[in-house]
């Protein structure tokens, strides 16, 4: 029997609609179905590959320091350091924009420890310990930080795309939500990661188990399951949103407003494959945005992005990575960039097996 250290919550839906939710305390013993799924290797796997900026997630996907995160989240930093409005894609690593004053940290060690002992930390990695202390203060978690300050921008939507529609708290949503940027060391390098999510050119299957990793001072895992089954205006919401509905609402509100489109974009649009997944909800809270959502093979299928509440009922909606792809290799023309993502995908579960 495996048994974590970690306060989950989880959250499945039945076969016939109806939601079983489960909250528990730090240690949990896992359904058996997931007791071959977890161990402290995938653990460590998952915990190495997140990030976190100010209120933020993001997530290594290559082994060569590239990460994602929301368009959202980058264009909310100071404004010396977010990038601008229109559409930035570097061709190769000579191009890609320095992000100057942005930190992004790593959580490389968590421990719990029954006292606070004031003792230096001889590792050369942390960058910064905290030390956080449970409900009643019988215990305490240090969490040990490594902090990375060369971050550079390889790749944002214009903003008219990331965030199309505006409707923030709503679903079904046609937003293309996502940034992607890379890490260097101390020495100008592209960091060397061996723990990442490997991209997924698929969406994900209806009912099936995904995993919402987060790093902050009280969670770590959020299990969750595609939302197929919720009802709002009378109608059931669609599992996923497709480039289709993309166009369909710029065409309908005539292109104008919050549903327009940057100048040439229809022409992009006339590329891609479009019934490529754009958007999809899962049943759960959700940590912060630019947090990955994986499958149990540690596969990226969609970044988090917004949060809706259908009859009080929590849910995330997130980006598709398989979506985000197609427009890579197409609309953006980034063929660098998508060979990169599709070199991971090959060797994807190396990097934890």
């Amino acid at each position: 029997m495996v048994i974590l250290n970690l306060p989950v919550q989880a959250l499945q839906i039945q076969e016939d609609g109806t939601k079983d939710t489960l909250k528990v305390g730090r240690i949990i013993n896992l359904e058996r179905e997931f007791i071959d799924s977890f161990d402290s290797e995938w653990i460590e796997n998952v915990r190495l590959g997140l990030l976190r900026f100010d209120d933020c997630a993001a997530a290594f996907v290559s082994a060569d320091g590239l990460a994602v995160t929301t368009a959202s989240c980058l264009r909310s930093l100071e404004t010396w350091i977010r990038p601008g409005d229109t559409l930035f894609v570097a061709q190769d690593l000579s191009q890609e924009h320095a992000l100057a004053g942005f930190n992004i940290l790593q959580l490389i060690d968590l421990r719990k420890i029954d006292r606070i002992v004031d003792e230096s930390n001889d590792v050369s990695d942390i960058s910064r310990v905290d030390v956080i202390a449970s409900e009643d203060s019988s215990y305490y978690w240090e969490y040990s930080w490594k902090i990375y300050d060369d971050v550079r921008l390889v790749m944002i939507p214009p903003v008219e795309i990331s965030n199309f529609g505006n409707e923030d708290g709503v679903y079904p949503r046609h937003a293309l939500d996502f940034a992607l940027f890379r890490v260097y060391d101390e020495d100008g390098i592209p960091l060397e990661t061996e723990s990442y999510f490997a991209w997924s050119d698929r969406p994900p299957y209806t009912r099936e188990a995904l995993y919402i990793p987060m790093v902050n001072d009280d969670s770590f895992n959020i299990h969750s399951t595609l939302s197929d089954t919720f009802d709002y205006n009378g109608t059931t919401a669609p599992p996923y949103t497709t480039l289709y509905g993309m166009l369909d609402l710029y065409h309908s509100h005539g292109g104008t407003h919050d549903w327009t489109f940057p100048s040439g974009w229809n022409i992009h649009m006339s590329h891609p494959d479009l019934s490529a997944v754009l958007n999809f909800s899962v049943a759960g809270q959700c940590p912060q945005y630019g947090g990955p959502i994986i499958d149990i093979d540690m596969e990226l299928l969609g970044i988090i992005f917004d949060s809706v509440y259908p009859e009080g009922n929590p849910r995330c909606v997130a980006v598709s990575t398989s979506g985000i792809l197609e427009l890579i290799e197409t609309a953006f023309d980034s063929e660098s960039l998508a060979e990169e993502l599709a070199h991971q995908m090959r060797n994807g579960g190396d990097q934890y097996e």
